[in-house]
Parts: C-alpha cells; sequence; structure tokens
C-alpha cells in the first residue's frame, strides 16, 4: 500500500500537476500509518523475516506499478490528442467573451486529457473556442507551449490568468465576464454541471 500510494502521490505532484488533494495524501498518510502499526505496534519474533518479507512485496508492487505505468503512458496518451471534442455549440456572447478575453491578453493553460478544461471549452462552444486565448501545457499535445506553463507557475488545470489574477478551476462564463471587465451580452446558452468557479482561498 505504501509503494503504491507514493506512486500515486508522484503521479499527483509531477505528472497530473493536480495540485493538493487532501484525500488523497490523507490516504497516503493512513497507509504508512498502518505500515509503522504493523511494524512497530508488537513485538514480533523474528522482525528479520517481516522485513524481508516486505521488502519481497515492496520490489514486486514497483515492478508491477512500473510495468502499468509504461503501458499507459506509451498506449493511450499517444492516440487521447484527439479527444474530448467539443459539441456544444457557441452563441454570440460567447464568441465575443473568448474574443474580448483575447484582446484583452488573459490566458487559459490547460491540457488536452484535462476533463475539466474540457468542460471549460463546453461552456465557450465549438466557435468560440477556436477565439478563446488557450495555452496547451502538456508537451504531447497539439500547439503545445509548456515552456509558458513552466514560466507562469502553474499548478493546476485549467488555470485562468486574467489582469493580474490567478483562477484555478472551471470558471463560469459570467465569473470569467466579471474578471476581465466584459461589458458585453451575458445570455450564455451553456451550462456545464460543475463549472463553478471555486471559493477564494
Amino acid at each position: 500500500m505504501v509503494v503504491f500510494s507514493g506512486y500515486l502521490m508522484w503521479l499527483l505532484f509531477f505528472k497530473i500537476n493536480a495540485g493538493i488533494c487532501i484525500y488523497c495524501v490523507a490516504s497516503a498518510a493512513f497507509a504508512v500509518s498502518m505500515l509503522l502499526l504493523t511494524l512497530f505496534g508488537r513485538s514480533w519474533p523474528d522482525i528479520g523475516q517481516i522485513f524481508f518479507v516486505g521488502i519481497v512485496v515492496a520490489v514486486i508492487v514497483s515492478i508491477g506499478t512500473l510495468m502499468f505505468y509504461s503501458s499507459v503512458a506509451g498506449g493511450p496518451q499517444a492516440t487521447t490528442k484527439e479527444m474530448l471534442p467539443v459539441t456544444t455549440n457557441s452563441g454570440p456572447p460567447e464568441i465575443a467573451l473568448a474574443e474580448h478575453l483575447a484582446s484583452t491578453d488573459a490566458k487559459m493553460y490547460g491540457a488536452y486529457w484535462c476533463p475539466h478544461c474540457h468542460d471549460q471549452k463546453q461552456l465557450f462552444g465549438k466557435e468560440a473556442v477556436s477565439k478563446m486565448p488557450y495555452i496547451e501545457c502538456d508537451p504531447n499535445g497539439p500547439n503545445a507551449k509548456p515552456d509558458l506553463c513552466t514560466a507562469a507557475k502553474i499548478k493546476s488545470y485549467p488555470t485562468w490568468k486574467i489582469n493580474g489574477k490567478e483562477l484555478p478551476g472551471t470558471q463560469s462564463l459570467t465569473e470569467l465576464g466579471k474578471a476581465s471587465a466584459y461589458t458585453g451580452p451575458q445570455n450564455f446558452k451553456n451550462v456545464v454541471e460543475g463549472a463553478i468557479a471555486p471559493p477564494p482561498k
């Protein structure tokens, strides 16, 4: 459990870039706690054998984990660039907002495989997506610019940067309009469940 939890923590912080997940970190902490309680919470007649078995199990889990990760990273990733197509249509307000955001040097940082980034694009719709100021952070994504994401210190996807303010998570179009001082039509037609700006920290 500890070995696999460590692998998941590595994915969380260095591959997915999803920021802090309280439940994930708590799960890993519980796994470490159970290991320590198992080892030191009682007296073992042969502690050496316990460590030997533990090392063998850890090696097996590590090999299995690496095999699993290599198959995921080398297979589906190469074919997911065309996944998650935008299926909604844009109205004049969505297009106007996208053009306004682009004109104010706003930026949306995301990744082609990110479901929340897809939710954000669904809110804009097909026609407006091509006009919105989107930056692809995954090096394997189309028109990727990971150096810009690194320079902007992006921790999670999607993240908006508007007028010097950082907005993480899927934002409603109304919230994007407020943040960018948009004064055009706001009778937005698209709604994606869960597309609510997170509470301020």
